[in-house]
């Protein structure tokens, strides 16, 4: 199992967009994939678990990656945190 923190930076936090992009990538990849912020959890292929997590911007979540490629699988997650950041 890997993790990782992320900070929400979107100014309308974790929204559609976003829990879509995780959610379609995270039906894709060999491992198990669940997102916690504080003690609530959403699996990661759940659109709406993703966002009745209710991540508003400055959040702290963490992606949490069992099975399979976890170091490379849990960078992509991240990747997608870090797209949505406001231009």
């Amino acid at each position: 199992m890997k993790s990782k923190k992320v900070l929400i930076l979107n100014e309308h936090g974790l929204h559609a967009r976003i829990a879509t992009k995780v959610a379609n990538m995270s039906k894709t990849l060999n491992s198990v994939v669940t997102i916690r912020n504080g003690s609530s959890r959403a699996k990661g292929t759940s659109i709406i678990e993703l966002l009745v997590l209710g991540a508003p911007e400055g959040s702290e979540v963490e992606l949490i990656v069992e099975g399979g490629d976890e170091s490379r699988n849990i960078e992509a997650l991240e990747e997608i945190f870090s797209e949505a950041v406001p231009v």
